[in-house]
């Protein structure tokens, strides 16, 4: 008896005891489903491999409590208790996000075949547009149930991804469609009175709701002009933003110029007034102190008519 007593103690300490496993509190999978592994560490392999719930959704994040984590271990006959009752798990599934500028570039390919020019912006009425699909899945962009109001340039679609898959992560969306029109803008900042050239100018794309009458859309209605103003880079020029070049300044020294036939006589004189090339300005003889009026041709030169003759006379 005292022989069989030993035998089965000695029996009983052979057994391998059951090690306590380890809580994961932060848990990342991939797949679609959450196993008992991802959860409790030092499992054996047939065990950890175990679904015991659906993971969240791509990109999203659960936390599970105590009390969930006690009846897990239960049904799977786990020897693990928790050390207080605020242990939890935090299980993210990753996902991959689809770029809203994809997104924004399908709807308006979709919008196009509904008479949406390819150039038109879209104003979402969704906050932040983000459509995430599991790892691995193909990140074909489906629109479709696609409805759009020409009167008001609103729209509805659905958006999924991947493509036609009955499995697709589906988004619906609204917003307005804006159509816009290129403009020409100043590439860098102007001073007042500086003179725009075409190098001055580059293209931007505007709302057309934003164009104002008095903004100008011809370059050649821009180049060769002066600043009225300072002006930014960036900045729509308006017809109030820019005037002629300022040839003469009103008190500066001018020569006047009088063609008689194949003969030119020339003096000095000074403006009264500013003007740019082709206005009539008033101009006084520095010698005979006479004021003719006379037509800008040129930076500080003043053509005068034969009937002006006495004012070039000493």
């Amino acid at each position: 008896m005292k022989t069989l007593f030993v035998a089965s103690l000695l029996l009983l300490f052979a057994l391998p005891c059951q090690a306590e496993p380890l809580l994961r509190p932060n848990v990342v999978i991939d797949g679609d489903v959450v196993k008992l592994g991802d959860i409790f560490d030092g499992l054996p392999a047939a065990k950890a491999d175990l679904a015991i719930a659906r993971a969240p959704m791509p990109g999203k994040r659960v936390i599970v409590d105590a009390s969930w984590l006690v009846r897990v271990a239960n049904s799977y006959q786990l020897a693990w208790r928790p050390q207080n009752a605020y242990e939890q798990v935090a299980i993210e599934r990753n996902g991959i996000v689809i770029p809203q500028e994809q997104i924004e570039s399908r709807v308006l390919d979709a919008l196009n075949g509904l008479g949406v020019p390819a150039s038109a912006e879209i104003d979402w009425a969704n906050r932040g547009i983000q459509v995430v699909v599991p790892v691995g899945a193909a990140l074909r962009v489906g629109i479709r149930d696609v409805n759009y109001d020409e009167r008001y340039g609103r729209f509805t679609a659905t958006v999924e991804v991947p493509e036609g898959s009955p499995s697709a992560t589906r988004l619906h969306v609204a917003g307005r469609v804006f159509k816009t029109v290129e403009v020409p803008v100043l590439a860098h900042s102007v001073n007042r009175g500086d003179v725009i050239t075409a190098a001055a100018l580059s293209w931007s794309k505007i709302r057309e709701v934003a164009l104002r009458r008095d903004m100008l859309t011809d370059p050649q209605a821009i180049i060769g002009m002066a600043a009225h103003q300072p002006l930014r880079s960036g900045q729509v020029v308006s017809s109030n933003d820019i005037e002629r070049q300022v040839a003469v300044a009103k008190g500066a020294l001018v020569t006047m110029i009088l063609k008689l036939g194949s003969m030119s006589l020339t003096a000095q004189a000074r403006a009264l007034e500013q003007g740019s090339v082709g206005d009539r300005i008033r101009v006084t003889n520095t010698n005979s102190n006479m004021t003719v009026e006379g037509k800008i041709e040129g930076l500080n030169l003043v053509s005068v008519t034969p009937a002006g003759d006495v004012a070039l006379s000493n």
